[in-house]
């Protein structure tokens, strides 16, 4: 039978499951969508994951053979040793110093799960690594995903950066200084909601703005031009060190790309690109890591 790695994407609001199979093949042609209840405690959350993991591979357990199961936890997180290390992030705080690959063995006790390995990994770093494979002719590439903040990875030669080039200590930007804050604060739904209010507009969402300018309203469609500028600024420092090919977008503000593409200024031969599928991408990026991780032990 064919094996499969199972896929869960741990955010804030929800949890999207999948699973894809060793010749990658998504064994569901949409994700599956659970509530994260990530500000429940600890045993609420533990449950509801195994819960999760029993039913999914109950759908596949007769075609099929349980690879690995792979979880995709935003920082900070200790994905070597599966130990959530996020605080006061309005996500999963019971689950802080919480070693989860023990908690979840305590739970998956059935046969199918018996030795099979857990893998975590950071989800920005993750759709990086999903875009990067996709790619033809990158050597070099920046990976954001715009949303409650600013997800990025930095990729050389198939390898994640991990220093250099302005990078913080986990090769990531988004607490590099900007402006009156951090990149997080600009390169985000904040950033993206400041400029709305500073010009009276009547913000209500991301969503809301973007679809307003798919109506053609010309100040929704000014506000996100203006965000691209906002982006090409931040970044500016971070493409003159790193000179890549490809600047590739994803997360919930992306979709307004074909917007905000028009304040990003030109640099080189760098290009600007949107995720085709963001949470594609990224289950994509996850099985790689998981391959990867479980072919060299």
């Amino acid at each position: 039978m064919k094996k499969y790695v199972l896929l869960l994407d741990m955010g804030g609001t929800e949890i999207k499951v999948n699973a894809l199979t060793e010749d990658n093949t998504f064994l569901s042609a949409k994700a599956k969508h659970y509530p994260s209840f990530s500000n429940q405690s600890k045993s609420v959350i533990i449950s509801h994951i195994a819960k999760i993991i029993k039913e999914t591979t109950l759908d596949y357990e007769e075609k099929f053979v349980l690879q690995a199961i792979g979880f995709l936890f935003p920082g900070p997180f200790d994905y070597q040793h599966g130990i959530s290390l996020m605080q006061d992030l309005r996500k999963y705080d019971s689950l802080y110093q919480v070693n989860l690959k023990e908690a979840l063995e305590n739970e998956l006790v059935e046969e199918r799960f018996v030795n099979v390995p857990f893998v975590f990994e950071n989800d920005a770093t993750c759709f990086a690594l999903g875009e990067y494979i996709q790619s033809e002719n990158v050597t070099r590439g920046i990976y954001l995903t715009l949303g409650t903040g600013c997800g990025s990875t930095f990729i050389e030669d198939g390898k994640v950066v991990k220093e250099g080039y302005g990078l913080n200590e986990m090769g990531m930007i988004y607490d590099t200084p900007y402006l009156d804050g951090q990149i997080d604060d600009y390169l985000s739904i904040a950033g993206l909601k400041q400029i709305a209010v500073e010009r009276h507009y009547p913000y209500i969402n991301g969503l809301a703005l973007f679809e307003e300018a798919e109506k053609g309203n010309k100040q929704a469609q000014d506000i996100l031009v203006t965000f691209g500028k906002l982006i090409s600024h931040a970044l500016t420092e971070f493409i003159d060190l790193f000179e890549p090919n490809e600047v590739v977008f994803g997360g919930q503000v992306s979709k307004s790309f074909k917007y905000f593409k028009e304040g990003l200024i030109q640099k080189g031969h760098t290009k600007y690109k949107e995720s085709k599928d963001t949470s594609e991408s990224t289950f994509y990026g996850l099985a790689y890591t998981i391959k990867k991780e479980i072919g060299a032990k």
